[in-house]
């Protein structure tokens, strides 16, 4: 009975120590992509992304942060529409990132 316990509490505190990982990753990848998704380039320099845009087309230095691997990815093209375009990544669609939804 008394291993059972252990057992349990040993499992909780390991679940309660991977949410709070969880958590503190996903706050990094917010202040990263409050910066650097559409706001300022990451990387200066790199040349115009292929895609739609009107009038000024975007450099490719903008970069997205995986909340849930923290993997930094860099936009592949741009549409007029909608923005900047970023890779998939750990069950987060392939496009924008003007909104966080997961499948």
């Amino acid at each position: 009975m008394l291993g059972l316990l252990r057992k349990a509490w040993t499992l909780h505190k390991e679940d309660l120590a991977k949410r709070k990982d969880a958590k503190a990753r996903a706050a990094i990848a917010a202040a990263f992509n409050a910066r650097y998704t559409y706001r300022h380039e990451w990387v200066k320099g790199l040349p115009e992304l292929p895609g739609t845009h009107m009038h000024f087309p975007p450099r490719g230095g903008f970069a997205w942060m995986c909340p849930d691997c923290n993997k930094i990815h860099h936009p592949y093209e741009n549409s007029v529409f909608s923005g900047l375009q970023y890779p998939a990544c750990c069950g987060h669609f392939r496009g924008h990132r003007l909104f966080h939804v997961k499948p």
